[in-house]
């Protein structure tokens, strides 16, 4: 009788305990996903400016070991970066570039600037080189600026232009003045930070195009948006730089924050869908990229985005013969309202081409299923219906000589099977 009540103890026990781990799994699968990646850019880039200003303090064997940690310590990429310069300075110390000469004293204020230490740079560079030389150097201006000299940066790029003659670089020099010139009283101007990200970090006409400069800026600017519509677009630039810088934790973890903070922008998401999907594509895993690509299709197809996906999904099904598959899916592209002429300017200067390019797919999957007159009616649907358009005239006359030799082709496929129609 008292064995009864001590095993309805014990079972109790087991469901409470069962019931707690499973609450605990519950709680796992809701939990808010994890925010480390949205900043993996940020903790590397202090650890860079402060390896900087030990160099500029002519503290190499500390700044080599503080990157040397770095690279085991920080995420990918930035642990690489973080190897690549412990490298350089280890190698320069191993030869003995203590003893400071020109030469090296313009490799240190190299590593300055790489690291994003300015100001350090700076230091190192008006205090040993003689005005001829800072005015010779095409990255002083660009380092003015990034340290905050705005006054300086200014007529240093004023000085560059008076002298140019090479229209790139004179325009380059207009943009950068007026930049310096409007940056004070534009602190808190999202609109602003989104041109001073692309005619200054990405431009790449004085320094490297620098993603990791642009990120930050982007970052600081964030807060000061003043509507969703501003806050989207600095936050899918910011998606842009980290994916050029290979944060691949960081891209992906800012795209679950758009997808979060504007899960009604139906563009937004739908373009963050259509990128994931695109890269499961190029990696080949055509599994996962159809689902995210169907997903943009069924869920957003009025986006701008949806041209590009409805294509994938035929193209990955005809990649995998499922041809009768593909066809139904490329035939939704005529049906639908795609602008043939659109031109997405981040990632080409062409048109889209989204009919000609199905008539394409369409006309090999009929060849592939041997019906050559089906085959032949799409190419000549792509060269006569849909003709390719582009701003290359060369593009142009090529896509055409090449689709103008596959019609032939399909043309003598065709006869044959004409002519055995006929004597049946």
């Amino acid at each position: 009788m008292r064995i009864a009540p001590r095993h309805g103890i014990f079972f109790g026990i087991i469901l409470v305990v069962l019931g707690s781990l499973l609450a605990a799994v519950a709680a796992g699968e809701n939990r808010p996903p994890q925010t480390t990646a949205l900043t993996n850019w940020l903790v590397a880039l202090n650890t860079f400016r402060h390896a900087g200003a030990l160099v500029g303090e002519n503290k190499l064997t500390d700044a080599r070991r503080e990157l040397a940690a770095a690279s085991t310590n920080l995420p990918s990429p930035f642990a690489a970066m973080a190897a690549q310069i412990a490298a350089k300075i280890a190698a320069a110390s191993a030869v003995g570039t203590n003893s400071v000469g020109a030469g090296e004293l313009r490799t240190r204020i190299k590593w300055c600037a790489q690291l994003h230490s300015y100001d350090a740079a700076l230091r190192l560079q008006s205090a040993s080189m003689p005005a001829d030389e800072l005015e010779d150097d095409s990255t002083y201006a660009w380092r003015l600026f990034e340290s905050g000299n705005l006054s300086a940066a200014l007529a240093e790029y004023k000085r560059r232009l008076a002298g140019e003659m090479v229209e790139n670089f004179r325009q380059n020099y207009q943009d950068q003045a007026r930049l310096a010139e409007q940056r004070a009283a534009n602190l808190t101007n999202a609109t602003y930070s989104l041109r001073l990200v692309q005619q200054h970090y990405l431009r790449g006409l004085e320094e490297k195009a620098d993603p990791l400069g642009a990120v930050t800026e982007l970052y600081r600017v964030l807060p000061h948006a003043r509507d969703a519509r501003e806050a989207v677009a600095v936050q899918e630039e910011i998606i842009r730089c980290l994916a050029r810088l290979n944060d691949e934790d960081g891209r992906d973890a800012w795209e679950d924050k758009l997808m979060r903070d504007f899960p009604s922008d139906a563009e937004a998401c739908a373009n963050v869908l259509l990128e994931r999907g695109l890269r499961f594509y190029n990696a080949g895993d055509y599994a996962r990229a159809l689902s995210l690509l169907q997903k943009v299709c069924t869920q957003f197809p009025n986006s701008g985005s949806y041209g590009d996906a409805q294509y994938a999904v035929g193209l990955i099904l005809h990649k995998q013969g499922k041809y009768t598959e593909a066809l139904a899916e490329y035939q939704k592209i005529f049906d639908s309202k795609v602008n043939d002429q659109l031109i997405d300017t981040e990632k080409s200067d062409d048109y889209k081409n989204y009919r000609h390019r199905t008539a394409l797919r369409m006309s090999e999957c009929y060849e592939a299923g041997q019906d050559f007159a089906r085959a032949l009616s799409y190419a000549e649907m792509a060269r006569d219906r849909y003709p390719y358009l582009s701003y290359c005239k060369n593009c142009m006359r090529e896509t055409r000589e090449a689709l103008e030799k596959r019609i032939e082709m399909l043309r003598q496929k065709v006869s044959p099977a004409k002519s055995a129609a006929k004597a049946d």
